[in-house]
């Protein structure tokens, strides 16, 4: 029941080398990992990266990064799992059927220690099955959450998809439409500062002209039973009234030209990103987010960005840490942001694993396709529990609802609805739901079906991501909730390269419907075997009804109409 693991190295005096070392996706191995991508696939045998620099990136302004949250970490259905070490300055390549690693100090990797003359050093580790490799994996690198994150039974209600920038107190009539249609909350995020609610991106306060009376509209909505989240980011933008201060106190990323700090372009402007390797840094940046809570109320924060590419975006950038590996920066971020309580989210991971906090899918777009679409759910949920991170926040229903155009990101077309029905239906199964193109803004129907899929996470599927969360949390598993339907079986070589069905915990099977216009879809019952190689497995249809079946066995053309979703239960 354990895996053999054994270490290679590649050491040279000569640090100009570089080393590279190739496995092929071949025969009929299906691997998994990585990344956080724009495409997400599962597996990622069709992936055509070349090869770059392995740390997270913001693949919203460029596709072609690897994503928010990565780890070094990758595996295969035949029970090979792969992990490079930490301080190797990594580059991989996803491309013509092989995964390769290259050790070399090239830009953004900076050579810290002048005598390392290791250029390379991964594990592998191999299995008769792919949940053993990945147990050992698991066990050996990454650390467990230290406990659940704050409840989110209860769906998160966010302004941005639905006003974007355009928000000011008439946010209480946002709460009001909420609860005048009956719906449950377990906080109200007011979203999208600057142009959205501080005067200048930076500011941690509530701009006057937008909310004359901030403390009093929280208070309202304390009232009216929710909680407040508001959004924050590491950056501080140049007219922002915390902008000299920072400055002058050394608390910016340096440009290591100008020995100054460092400004850089990012989406909402022009501004400098806070060095979270600094611990003076941090402490002001968490006691200014404290600050917010006492004068506004606020209850929590919602944690954007963290990627590297705001840090190498400054010529020769400097940290006040010397850093073997940028991915660093991201995990002190993210532990500097967890501070402030674990109600928070993050959008950005590396190393985070003992955070009892929710991590985000970056922003999906309201369509069908695989850029980002709806049809990335299942496979970036399962790439999240693959690295480590059980508790995932989906995005919002619907996706996001940008329009087209240079400024589509601040246009709120209404999604499909046939596609906010079936982002619905897949988000009841997640950790978490969240709201912000209102069911209302449709008809009297959506807003039906959307109190039916509530009710069905707040009253049975929460139960087993609980369940199954604790389970992650005290060891007794090696996966989160959301899991691939191989991880209950053994040696189903069909059950491998499914990507649009996925477990809760052991218990449920989800098989959503991800086209447009389709009222069937085929649906895999993995099996016959238990991951022991010893019981069966049978499926309950928890839809129809019926008969019981036993696993191993593909249903054709099963009905699925647009306010349902197959699930089934393993018995």
């Amino acid at each position: 029941d354990s895996a053999a693991c054994y270490e290679t190295s590649w050491l040279s005096e000569n640090v100009d080398l570089t080393m590279t070392d190739c496995f092929p996706f071949s025969g009929l191995a299906d691997w998994f990992g990585g990344a956080e991508m724009y495409y997400q696939d599962w597996p990622i045998n069709d992936w055509s990266k070349q090869m770059s620099f392995f740390l997270s990136g913001d693949m919203f302004s460029d596709p072609q990064q690897y994503g928010s949250v990565l780890e070094r970490y990758w595996i295969s259905s035949q029970g090979v799992a792969l992990y490079v070490q930490p301080n190797i300055p990594l580059h991989v390549s996803t491309e013509k059927q092989h995964i390769c690693f290259k050790g070399a100090y090239t830009q953004p990797y900076k050579q810290i220690n002048p005598s390392a003359t290791e250029l390379l050093k991964y594990t592998v580790c191999l299995s008769d099955t792919p949940q053993q490799s990945h147990q050992a994996i698991m066990q050996k690198y990454f650390k467990r959450p230290t406990g659940l994150p704050d409840e989110m039974i209860k769906p998160i209600w966010s302004t941005w998809a639905r006003y974007k920038v355009e928000i000011n107190e008439s946010v209480v009539l946002y709460a009001d439409e909420i609860l005048k249609h009956n719906f449950t909350n377990s906080q109200l995020e007011i979203d999208r500062m600057g142009l959205g609610y501080e005067k200048n991106y930076g500011d941690h306060t509530f701009s006057v002209n937008k909310f004359p009376n901030a403390a009093a509209m929280i208070d309202k909505l304390h009232d009216l039973g929710f909680r407040v989240t508001t959004w924050v980011t590491p950056f501080v933008n140049l007219f922002s009234e915390n902008y000299n201060t920072a400055d002058k106190s050394g608390y910016f990323v340096k440009n290591g030209r100008t020995n100054e700090s460092g400004v850089v372009a990012w989406w909402n402007g022009i501004g400098s990103s806070i060095d979270f390797t600094n611990p003076q840094a941090c402490d002001w940046y968490a006691n200014s987010l404290e600050n917010v809570r006492k004068t506004y109320g606020v209850d929590s924060f919602k944690f954007d960005a963290g990627e590297i590419n705001y840090v190498t975006a400054v010529p020769n950038f400097e940290t006040s840490m010397k850093l073997d590996n940028l991915g660093y920066y991201t995990q002190y971020y993210s532990e500097c942001a967890a501070r402030l309580g674990n109600q928070i989210e993050l959008r950005a991971s590396w190393n985070n694993q003992h955070l009892p906090v929710f991590v985000r899918m970056m922003d999906k777009d309201s369509n069908w396709s695989r850029a980002k679409g709806i049809k990335t759910l299942i496979s970036t949920a399962l790439t999240f529990s693959f690295l480590g991170y059980p508790f995932i926040l989906p995005d919002m229903i619907g996706g996001n609802a940008y329009g087209d155009g240079t400024d589509g990101f601040h246009k709120t077309p209404l999604p499909e609805h046939e596609l906010y029905i079936r982002w619905l239906e897949v988000t009841a199964f997640l950790p978490s739901m969240q709201f912000s193109i209102s069911p209302w803004q449709y008809d009297d129907m959506t807003v039906q079906l959307a109190h039916y899929y509530v009710q069905l996470h707040e009253t049975i599927v929460y139960d087993e991501i609980v369940k199954s969360s604790q389970e992650y949390v005290d060891g007794q598993s090696s996966i989160g909730p959301i899991r691939p339907i191989w991880w209950v079986t053994y040696g189903d070589n069909r059950a491998f390269n499914c990507d649009d069905e996925f477990m809760v915990g052991d218990r449920y099977l989800v098989a959503p419907v991800l086209e447009n216009a389709t009222r069937s879809r085929d649906i895999y019952l993995p099996g016959p075997l238990w991951r022991d190689g010893l019981k069966n497995i049978l499926w309950k249809d928890k839809l129809r009804g019926g008969s019981i079946l036993l696993g191993g066995v593909t249903l054709f053309d099963y009905q699925v109409q647009l306010n349902e979703i197959s699930w089934w239960e393993l018995i």
